[in-house]
């Protein structure tokens, strides 16, 4: 059986949460405490026991003043002994036919490999965004940097994103990004050199090397990563900014496809 989810449902759906993903329980019960909804949430049951869930948050497709709601999904996951049922397609399947009675024109998500990728392809998705990833050896950095709330960050990132077409999210999803973040070292940051001013969103992984989830700098892109591998204290990273060359989100239009192509989406949760 397939439906929304129980307040009940939760230590089952942490627990399938650890199992797929392996986060820590910190961030795990953060997203419960923060993001999760029983109404934006779908699971698969054997019996009452739920075996599959996926979860949606709100974002908005943005370009020159005008919005089109998209549904995200997230933190797909089936328990290992229940996989390879379908129950993947059914949840998706679910969201298909009752999340545009909400006026959500689509589904949008970041598969996490090739493999997933391909099974996206076959349950109707498409490449939708890309990005430009690039590793990068840090230099000294001119400037300065600070750490800044979700709703500064929101607003710097609105002002910066303007004249091209890309996903926002809210202050609450990016409370959530930002925590992620902070759990692995790192946070949401405003950066400033010579009268440039950018947003960085980064953490440290487990080799002590950076990774920055989304730059948004005006100028060169070396001298934000600069910024951003000194507000980390690290002296290498993967820097995720808007541009071609890596796929990213994938989309399914459940309405009529916005007349947008290749918004920039950089922000994940992942």
């Amino acid at each position: 059986m397939t439906g929304p989810a129980r307040s009940g449902d939760v230590p089952r759906l942490k627990a399938l949460w650890q199992s797929a993903f392996g986060d820590d329980m910190a961030v795990i019960d953060r997203f419960f405490q923060s993001l999760f909804r029983p109404d934006s949430t779908v699971v698969c049951r054997d019996g009452d026991d739920a075996v599959a869930m996926a979860h949606w948050l709100p974002m908005t497709v943005c370009h020159d003043g005008k919005g089109w709601p998209v549904a995200y999904v997230y933190a797909v996951a089936t328990d290992e002994a229940h996989r390879g049922r379908g129950y993947c397609r059914d949840m998706l399947e679910y969201f298909a036919r009752t999340l545009p009675e909400q006026g959500v024109r689509g589904l949008v998500l970041v598969p996490g490999s090739g493999s997933l990728r391909q099974l996206y392809r076959r349950y109707g998705f498409s490449d939708y965004t890309a990005v430009s990833l690039q590793t990068l050896d840090a230099g000294a950095a001119a400037g300065t940097w600070e750490a800044i709330e979700p709703p500064e960050y929101l607003t710097l990132r609105e002002e910066l994103l303007a004249q091209r077409a890309y996903v926002s999210c809210s202050v609450p999803i990016l409370s959530f990004q930002r925590d992620l973040a902070a759990h692995y070292g790192g946070g949401l940051y405003r950066l400033e050199s010579n009268g440039v001013t950018g947003v960085g969103c980064g953490a440290v992984d487990g080799d002590g090397e950076g990774v920055i989830y989304e730059l948004l700098w005006p100028g060169d892109r070396q001298a934000g990563a600069d910024l951003m591998a000194a507000a980390l204290g690290v002296s290498r990273l993967l820097v995720r900014t808007p541009g071609e060359g890596t796929p990213f989100a994938m989309a399914r239009w459940l309405t009529e496809m916005p007349p947008v192509s290749a918004p920039y989406l950089g922000l994940a949760l992942d």
